[in-house]
């Protein structure tokens, strides 16, 4: 038996101007699924260049956006039975939370603590696994290691700051002035990136051993000009465009110049895209 229930859907690529909220059917959960109703469903800059259509890979219009999601258990699907009905579960979804249900694999689906703040849950959901991605998987950072990290004040560069620090490594990066003493509070090393004197700091120190950026396009060669002779980027978002609010830019092309940066092995410097599929 189907349900009715209302979603937001994205039909077209635009600004916010074309978010609709639709009603619509959806089945029962299939099997090793289970139905979710979210209770707080994530909005990040992913969600913003779905919308425009400069996301890397993403699924074309219609599509309903939210990457994660808190909710409660509705009903299991044949062979679903770690959670029952009314548990709280948390989800990295990458599509679909925006809606009042949503049928999602039992194998995504996690435990909320009893007593957790549920928004608190959400904001840590998205840019905590994309920070601890990019960190243990992709970078691999070590004790002793120099880190740059762009938009180190927001969400996804807070989170990579402190899962660095716990691994022993020093932190610098970029943010806007205003928040230059809280980065200082925990223990990180703010520049501007407008005027581009970090730069010319992190060279005259001999490069950094990783930098993660989320701004992509021309800071992507900024970024690899600080390495040291065996570092990596880490590109991530490539939300300039949006942050700025310029003219969306296809992220393809500048992606893929990025990623060929890193295949000139006697260099000896390494590229990567992190994207969670």
């Amino acid at each position: 038996m189907s349900t009715t229930f209302r979603k937001v859907v994205i039909p077209k690529y635009g600004d916010a101007s074309v978010l609709e909220i639709v009603e619509a059917t959806l089945p029962q959960p299939a099997e090793g699924e289970v139905q979710v109703a979210p209770t707080y469903a994530g909005f990040s800059g992913a969600d913003i260049n779905m919308r425009r259509g400069v996301y890397p890979s993403q699924e074309k219009p219609p599509l309903t956006p939210g990457y994660c999601l808190v909710g409660t258990v509705k009903t299991n699907g044949s062979g679903s039975s770690k959670f029952k009905a009314g548990d709280i579960v948390a989800c990295l979804t990458k599509y679909d939370a925006q809606a009042q249900l949503v049928n999602l694999p039992e194998k995504h689906l996690i435990s909320v603590p009893e007593g957790s703040d549920l928004q608190q849950v959400t904001g840590l959901i998205l840019d905590w696994c994309t920070a601890y991605g990019m960190v243990h998987q992709v970078a691999q950072v070590k004790s002793g290691q120099t880190v740059f990290i762009h938009g180190i004040s927001g969400s996804v560069g807070y989170a990579t700051m402190k899962l660095v620090q716990l691994l022993g490594a020093t932190v610098y990066g970029t943010a806007s002035e205003r928040n230059h003493a809280a980065v200082r509070e925990q223990g990180g090393i703010p520049f501007v990136y407008t005027d581009k004197n970090w730069i010319k700091a992190m060279k005259d120190m001999g490069g950094v051993d990783a930098v993660f950026d989320s701004i992509g396009f021309e800071s992507f060669h900024e970024s690899y000009d600080i390495l040291n002779s065996h570092g990596i980027v880490v590109g991530f978002g490539a939300n300039k465009h949006s942050l700025t609010n310029e003219a969306p830019v296809p992220a393809t092309w500048p992606t893929v110049k990025f990623l060929l940066k890193g295949q000139i092995h006697w260099r000896g410097k390494r590229t990567a895209f992190f994207l969670i599929s």
